[in-house]
């Protein structure tokens, strides 16, 4: 029972209140419209949907590149008006194919071996977050823009800044025959505009911006503002509203970038590494619209490389149902994900009438049951999401064998069904500890004056 503020005493919460409720006929009716997903003893697998996957005698793929994030967000100022900074650590974790074979055949994993797989590289990034700004006199949206901005700047690795990946990403330049010329932004994050049209040709690569072609505005579209993370900030309430949409798109950047450094190296280099994502291969939120760059670039590179990619979902309603149906697959059994099988048993929706992620995935999603048993859902990037989710085949998932294979070599038990790069790499740039938080809150306080 409640009790209820009521003219400066309190008020206690009538008995009989919930009568009003189950009384009522329109409740009663809206209840008897609403459905949910079938019960876990109900659920039937389509056969036609598993594949026994059988692993290739020789395995083509060299290195394993995980990338994972971290954040935390820590109070500067708690009294009012209160004060709120982000801080972002990035991994990057390279793992030699070799290395793991050799450990598989040793009793015990060493020191040493624990030394080789936590060489990891760590980026970081800090986002003003409520109630800070950049001491140049700007308001704070303009300050998020721009520290995101100067992360991308940075070349990080490679030869070249993040910036010239995102514009070799969005123009299409790794294609030569490609003839897109301009890149349509939603609004400008100055006056609001509608469908601003950026031009390859007017771009100040100096740094990587346009000016806005509005005659009363003129002022500074940055590159990274085609994410449209700016329509999320607000000068009053802050910016906490991206923070997990910018921490995705930069885990996956970081891919892209990482894939056309290896384009720029060597010929077929990029074919011998496998990339491993923590979480599912799509853009989500107000980046949701980078999905059909990211499906382009991928479909160019299917023509004359192997471009190995799989996002290892950990946590969620997918995770949840593999564990449940877990029984139902035999070990070594892949088990593809359709409209029917998500809208019935997963996620509430029409399946006739739906495709799952068309507006976010440039993947598709499966279950897959080691050997050894030990149950993953994963995502694997194909060539048409929409056709993928109303009839999947395992011949849209290229490399699947290959990818499979590596991640059955990944097992690790740190986790629950975890593989080792994800799971080392969010343990080693994990900020989310008792000891790191309070740390970080001291740092912060200290150098914000």
């Amino acid at each position: 029972m409640s009790d209820n503020y009521s003219g400066g005493g309190f008020e206690r919460g009538s008995r009989i209140s919930h009568s009003y409720i189950i009384n009522d006929d329109e409740v009663k009716e809206y209840l008897n419209n609403c459905a949910i997903p079938v019960d876990f003893e109900n659920i039937e697998l389509d056969e036609s949907l598993k594949h026994k996957i059988i692993y290739p005698s020789v395995n083509p793929i060299e290195y394993i590149v995980a990338v994972d994030g971290e954040n935390v967000t820590i109070p500067v100022r708690k009294s009012f008006p209160s004060s709120l900074i982000t801080f972002f650590q990035f991994g990057s974790l390279l793992i030699q194919s070799s290395h793991l074979d050799e450990m598989n055949k040793k009793p015990f994993i060493s020191p040493s071996d624990i030394k080789e797989l936590k060489k990891i590289k760590r980026e970081k990034l800090v986002l003003p977050t409520k109630n800070v700004s950049l001491k140049k006199d700007i308001d704070f949206k303009t300050s998020v823009r721009n520290a995101v901005h100067d992360f991308f700047k940075k070349k990080h690795s490679g030869k070249t800044s993040m910036l010239e990946t995102i514009y070799w990403f969005i123009f299409e330049t790794y294609n030569l025959n490609s003839l897109k010329t301009e890149y349509k932004l939603s609004q400008c994050p100055h006056c609001g505009t509608n469908g601003i049209v950026l031009e390859k040709s007017k771009l100040n690569f100096l740094n990587f911006s346009w000016e806005c072609t509005h005659p009363k505005c003129k002022k500074e579209i940055l590159i990274t503002d085609i994410f449209r993370l700016f329509e999320k900030i607000d000068n009053e309430t802050g910016s906490e509203g991206i923070i997990t949409y910018l921490g995705s798109t930069i885990e996956t950047f970081f891919i892209i970038h990482t894939i056309k450094s290896l384009l720029e190296i060597e010929k077929g280099l990029v074919n011998r590494f496998l990339f491993v994502k923590d979480g599912p291969l799509s853009f989500s939120g107000e980046t949701a619209n980078m999905h059909k760059p990211m499906q382009a670039l991928l479909n160019h590179l299917k023509v004359t490389d192997k471009i190995n990619l799989v996002g290892v979902e950990n946590s969620g309603p997918f995770v949840d149902h593999a564990k449940q149906i877990k029984d139902k697959l035999d070990p070594g059994e892949l088990f593809l994900l359709n409209n029917t099988h998500i809208y019935n048993y997963i996620q509430v929706g029409n399946h006739k009438e739906q495709q799952y992620g068309s507006t976010s995935y440039y993947s598709g999603k499966m279950i897959y049951k080691t050997p050894d048993q030990r149950i993953y859902v994963l995502t694997v990037p194909v060539e048409n999401h929409n056709t993928y989710y109303a009839r999947p085949q395992l011949n849209d998932l290229t490399n699947i064998e290959e990818i499979l294979m590596n991640i059955d070599k990944l097992r690790c038990d740190i986790y629950e069904n975890a593989i080792i790069p994800v799971a080392l790499a969010n343990k080693l740039i994990s900020l989310s500890n008792h000891p790191s938080f309070e740390i970080l809150e001291k740092f912060a306080k200290k150098h914000l004056g």
